[in-house]
């Protein structure tokens, strides 16, 4: 994982950095006359302009807004959490750092959710004290709801602590640091290389000023693309922490065609009663193991869960 970081960190500043400055450098003619008008040149310096704001505010959000408001979440939910009884259904250690005698590990869940219904989830987290076996499978923990669904996390461990860890917002402090210092540099050294007096008549769309915003906002966007499926997964988690459960009619089961990782998406059309007594008609997808497929039911009954105010949306919670 920590080599796939670096690889793709490494392969990104070299598309946003050096690539662009050195495609200028090849293609661009020296010249002391301006090219473009004073218009035009302007368009370009505001353009610009907006692509690098946009990425510094987008980089302060994801390394330290973000971080703050999960921080102070989950300090509301230590203070008014909803407490609930869950029964550890399953334990793997992850890893075992010798040194500060600490695991990491996974456990599984069943606890209510904030309907009461009895819900099954995964939460990974250092063990500090490993010898008391304190998550063996079988035991009964404590955890915290988050009543605020709106907001992640959607529940914690009773007693569970939080801290900033030094080191790496220490790394982050000095990535945005040299952040600025870059984009403040590409400024100043093409101003004072290349204006000859005409101001910002210099900027073409292929000037590192511009191109090199370009590439950095194309990555960007890209990560919000990949973190959009993320945050997809994260409305199912929502709704599993305050959703209803009903037993729902299968109606249909096919395949819709895309494939994630070879595996194929599976789309469910099912029928239900909600908790009132209206039926509703819903559609599901799921991506699904290849090697569980044959364990997909195709007619029947199956457990979902819906949304009460939404009830077109549902989840299916049953592992294939």
């Amino acid at each position: 994982m920590k080599f796939m970081i670096i690889f793709w960190a490494v392969y990104i500043l070299i598309f946003c950095i050096p690539f662009p400055i050195y495609l200028y450098v090849m293609i661009s003619e020296v010249t002391a006359e301006p090219r473009n008008s004073l218009a035009v040149s302007y368009g370009y310096l505001g353009f610009s302009l907006i692509i690098w704001l946009y990425i510094f505010v987008y980089a302060v959000n994801n390394l330290f807004i973000r971080t703050f408001k999960e921080r102070n979440t989950i300090q509301s939910i230590l203070r008014k959490g909803i407490s609930r009884d869950a029964k550890i259904i399953d334990y793997r250690l992850l890893k075992y750092d010798p040194k500060s005698d600490i695991n990491i590990i996974q456990i599984m869940l069943s606890f209510a959710n904030l309907r009461n219904v009895q819900i099954e989830h995964k939460i990974m987290f250092h063990d500090i004290k490993p010898l008391e076996k304190r998550f063996d499978t079988g035991k009964t923990v404590k955890v915290l709801l988050n009543p605020d669904a709106s907001k992640s996390p959607y529940f914690i461990l009773a007693g569970q602590q939080t801290k900033f860890n030094s080191s790496g917002m220490i790394l982050r402090f000095i990535f945005m640091i040299l952040m600025i210092a870059y984009v403040a540099g590409l400024y100043y050294y093409f101003y004072t290389k290349e204006s000859f007096d005409f101001g910002w008549r210099f900027l073409t769309f292929l000037h590192p000023i511009i191109f090199s915003g370009v590439m950095t906002l194309i990555f960007v966007l890209i990560f919000q693309l990949i973190f959009g499926k993320l945050f997809r997964n994260e409305k199912e988690e929502r709704l599993m922490f305050t959703g209803r459960n009903a037993e729902a009619n299968i109606i249909s089961v096919s395949q819709t065609g895309l494939m994630v990782n070879d595996q194929p998406q599976i789309m469910f059309q099912v029928s239900y009663k909600d908790f009132q007594g209206k039926e509703h008609i819903a559609v599901y997808k799921k991506i699904v193991s290849l090697l569980n497929l044959s364990s997909i039911p195709k007619q029947g009954t199956i457990e979902i869960m819906y949304d009460e105010d939404e009830p077109k949306k549902i989840i299916i919670p049953t592992g294939f």
